[in-house]
């Protein structure tokens, strides 16, 4: 699913991730201050730069944080790099939160076309619309990922066809957790040119473990983007 004429996915070996350990307290705050950084680095080579956010809840402080930052975001496009399939306005579908946070920003936003399986025109528009401001292939400036219990990233889930495309943009998923989601793939995580490892609590310290050592058996292994930060709470690396 998605546009095609996209590169392989990288052999190179595992990138090394560059680890930050942060309280609690300066979690958010550092994480924000790093994006900032990227963003800004990158709106002065370019007219234009590319923000891709996960879901869930506990970015939300760093979303908060990341607002405050003093950005030209009317130059920056804000995307998503996955949804549920639920419908519009549901606390279930990342966009809510993010827009909570984002949505008074002069900020492109760019979300995710969740009816792109029953309307292919809005998958090619997504596509048309990210290769505008990010290229052909899309490079994607700063992109901010989470780690779930079970490894996956993005939506980039455990034993799922998804983890082999190899052609599009963002495909679909089978059914995790109860629904289908839309996801960027791994090729287009992997060309971006900074990826934000953002997490915390002690239940991610087993996959953090794998992550860090390059461990296949993940699906968080799979980005080889050159430039990885993580932002980690001390409980993580314990």
């Amino acid at each position: 699913m998605g546009q095609t004429d996209m590169v392989s996915a990288s052999k190179d070996p595992a990138p090394d991730i560059v680890v930050e350990e942060v309280e609690q307290a300066r979690w958010a705050s550092r994480a924000a201050d790093i994006t900032a950084a990227e963003l800004s680095l990158a709106l002065y080579q370019r007219n234009r730069a590319t923000l891709a956010v996960s879901g869930g809840r506990s970015p939300k402080a760093y979303f908060q944080e990341l607002t405050r930052r003093n950005l030209a975001w009317d130059r920056i496009t804000i995307l998503q790099v996955d949804e549920r399939e639920v419908p519009e306005g549901s606390e279930e579908r990342n966009l809510t939160d993010q827009i909570s946070s984002f949505g008074d920003l002069d900020a492109r936003w760019l979300p995710l076309p969740v009816s792109a399986s029953e309307d292919p025109k809005a998958l090619r528009a997504f596509v048309e619309d990210l290769q505008e401001d990010a290229g052909n292939p899309p490079v994607i400036d700063v992109v901010h990922l989470g780690l779930g219990d079970d490894g996956h990233t993005a939506s980039l889930v455990p034993d799922d066809p998804v983890l082999d495309e190899r052609h599009h943009v963002i495909a679909r998923t089978q059914l995790y957790n109860g629904t289908h989601r839309l996801t960027l793939t791994e090729p287009t995580l992997s060309r971006a040119g900074f990826v934000l490892w953002l997490v915390s609590g002690p239940n991610k310290a087993e996959p953090v473990k794998k992550l860090l050592a390059g461990d296949p058996s993940i699906p968080g292994s799979l980005v080889r983007a050159k430039r990885q930060v993580m932002v980690a709470t001390p409980d993580v690396l314990r």
